[in-house]
């Protein structure tokens, strides 16, 4: 007997069999369809449905995340037309991305490269700009400032995938399924002398971000348009 799973690829076959040009096996394919969706309770939605997929990042994260790590997650969602949300346990937390057909796996992939670009850029921002901020909330917020000006740079430079209502409305009713809900990232708490530089660590930023390599982090072989 087959599992769900199994039931569900026969009932895809059967589906684009339904539409077949021979309305013999048209008929055919239909009522093998339905018969095996009230056998294994499977919805009309649920065929919907199965046409998203889910990838998650190889790169463990916090269950909450500052705010410019989801911008960044934000700005590949958009590159890719998909959602993402953080799941796992609370030490074994990913970013995962679900979208239509091998989109979920490509935006994981070039979120993952990406986030290694700005990590370095971080570091080296942190360990040579702010080496002589003593606080340790504001090299932090001031470190963040700087990847959002990163960001910037790297979302004006993307091609925004716009999806198909019907594509649009599957990522809505898989984000619904799972119960996701939109989490409040997590951010520093400065004193007023390190907002009042802010401004400067987010122009470097954007300055380093304009080198960010989104060839690489796209894919230059995986149908994916690179603004200039």
């Amino acid at each position: 007997m087959m599992d769900k799973q199994k039931a569900m690829e026969k009932i895809k076959k059967c589906l684009a069999l339904s539409k077949s040009a021979n309305e013999h096996e048209a008929a055919q394919a239909l009522k093998q369809m339905q018969a095996l969706m009230r056998e294994y309770g499977i919805s009309d939605a649920d065929v919907a449905l199965s046409d998203i997929k889910q990838h998650a990042c190889t790169d463990k994260t916090a269950n909450q995340i500052p705010g410019w790590q989801a911008w960044l997650a934000n700005t590949v969602k958009q590159a890719f037309g998909v959602g993402w949300y953080v799941g796992g346990d609370w030490n074994q937390a990913r970013i995962v991305f679900y979208g239509a057909s091998n989109k979920a796996e490509l935006a994981a992939y070039a979120y993952s490269v990406l986030l290694r670009q700005l990590k370095a850029a971080r570091r080296e921002y942190i360990a040579t700009a702010l080496k002589r901020v003593k606080l340790a909330k504001n090299k932090t917020y001031r470190a963040d400032q700087f990847c959002e000006g990163w960001i910037t740079a790297v979302y004006r430079k993307v091609d925004k995938f716009a999806n198909g209502e019907r594509e649009q409305a599957l990522l809505q009713q898989f984000g619904e399924s799972l119960g996701l809900c939109e989490g409040k990232p997590r951010e520093a708490t400065p004193s007023s002398n390190a907002k009042r530089v802010a401004d400067l660590d987010r122009f470097l930023g954007n300055q380093q971000g304009k080198n960010a390599q989104l060839h690489q982090a796209m894919g230059a072989d995986k149908h994916k348009q690179i603004g200039a």
